[in-house]
């Protein structure tokens, strides 16, 4: 019949039908798309979760890392107490290809996500509303603490020039890297004559800075800009952030110079002394300062302890603290004032290696972000331990002499000399303190 042999619309018809597929494979292409979305946010959210259980089960053992994982979670977006959301935690899980790992966390988590299409079509083709949305989950284990690759920390969150290295700077630290924790573009600064340094890596969470003499050639390693925020290692998490609460009793003895021999208190025992002159404090157009006069420090020999500077300290001459043997270590503590090591000829200090401080040379609390001044002129300093001062800006300045520290780890650096870094952990693999937490799967 002639109307069975009609062929006009047929356009019309395969347009409508060829859109219906494309609009499907849209609908589809966005449900999937808006998933992987959401599964990368999941991610996100087991490793944060999986790292704050393993943090706290490293320095805290495992109570409360049910909670601690938990709570991370819902930091991310996923509470555990909402309907639909799952947050399991489990400690010491075994690992891929049968590994048991003691010190891991593991945490899976998941949660609903609606879709659009999947939901549609589910609804009209089988009258079924069980794919109107999908558990988008992941998994991640954190723990296994192993040993910081890193020698040198740049702590300031958003400073400019946070590392400068200037002159006849350099950083000899050829086994291990540099970290600077800035987010600023011009985060690090080489300028001037400096030196070309030996280091691993320097990993930068912002950049080198380009303009005003700041885009200067650091060595022969890779400078890595826009890293990411790294941790710190292990050891600052137990440091105290006020020492002074450690003076036997509340004493403090008063003294404006030490020097010669002076019987220390003993490893690990703490001693606390503050210049007579003590502190004081100015307020000048709002703004307070307080300027404390230092206990010097003149050719002495200080014998194992742990000593709290309250009006800060001043080096001089040549000067030894604690020694280089078992239970022999000393750490200098600056709760207040300045530390200067500037015009010292010669100044050891020998870290603990175990108990509060151990690993740690120089400890200068986040609550005094005073200068350090650890080297100006021919004199060499040599810290067995790390230098610790996440808010102060360090000065080394120098005219032929050297600091040699094993971590240094500080607010801001101004570099104008030279510094030898070691990786403390390589000469201290036991009883290093300096340790991360990682991301295992």
């Amino acid at each position: 019949m002639k109307w069975l042999r009609d062929e006009s619309g047929q356009v019309l018809v395969l347009t409508l039908f060829s859109m219906g597929i494309l609009l499907g494979c849209l609908g589809l292409a966005i449900d999937v798309g808006v998933l992987f979305h959401a599964r990368r946010n999941m991610q996100a959210v087991a490793d944060a979760a999986a790292m704050a259980g393993a943090t706290e089960m490293y320095y805290n053992g495992a109570n409360n890392v049910d909670a601690k994982a938990k709570a991370a979670a819902k930091g991310m977006g996923v509470d555990a107490a909402a309907a639909g959301n799952t947050v399991n935690v489990a400690v010491s899980p075994t690992l891929t290809g049968g590994v048991a790992c003691p010190s891991c966390v593991e945490v899976r988590v998941a949660t609903p996500n609606p879709t659009i299409f999947i939901a549609t079509m589910s609804q009209w083709f089988f009258k079924s509303s069980n794919f109107s949305s999908v558990n988008v989950g992941a998994m991640a284990v954190a723990g296994a603490p192993g040993a910081s690759q890193n020698c040198m920390y740049v702590m300031d969150p958003t400073a400019p020039s946070s590392l400068w290295i200037h002159g006849a700077g350099e950083i000899n630290a050829p086994g291990c890297g540099v970290y600077v924790n800035s987010n600023d573009p011009g985060a690090l600064c080489v300028t001037g004559s400096a030196g070309k340094s030996d280091v691993a890596v320097i990993a930068v969470n912002g950049g080198q800075a380009s303009k005003g003499g700041c885009g200067g050639d650091p060595g022969d390693f890779p400078v890595n800009t826009n890293s990411g925020v790294q941790s710190l290692p292990g050891t600052l998490a137990n440091l105290p952030s006020d020492p002074t609460t450690n003076c036997p009793g509340g004493s403090v003895t008063n003294v404006a110079t030490l020097s010669g021999t002076v019987s220390g208190p003993g490893y690990g025992v703490y001693r606390c002394y503050a210049n007579p002159a003590g502190c004081t404090t100015t307020t000048k157009k709002g703004v307070t300062t307080t300027t404390c006069t230092p206990v010097t420090l003149s050719s002495a020999s200080l014998g194992p302890g742990i000593y709290v500077f309250e009006t800060g300290v001043k080096i001089t001459g040549a000067t030894t603290i604690g020694a280089n043997s078992a239970n022999g270590g000393a750490t200098v503590v600056v709760s207040k004032g300045d530390y200067d090591s500037g015009t010292a000829t010669t100044f050891y200090d020998y870290a603990p290696t175990s108990g509060t401080y151990n690993g740690v040379a120089i400890y200068q609390p986040a609550s005094n972000s005073n200068q350090l001044m650890l080297q100006f002129g021919s004199g060499s300093s040599v810290f067995d331990g790390a230098v610790v001062a996440p808010s102060a800006a360090v000065d080394l300045h120098d005219q032929g002499g050297a600091v040699n520290a094993t971590d240094l780890i500080v607010g801001q650096a101004y570099i104008n000399g030279k510094v030898n870094l070691t990786n403390y952990s390589a000469y201290n693999p036991i009883t290093t303190p300096f340790k991360h937490i990682t991301l295992v799967e």
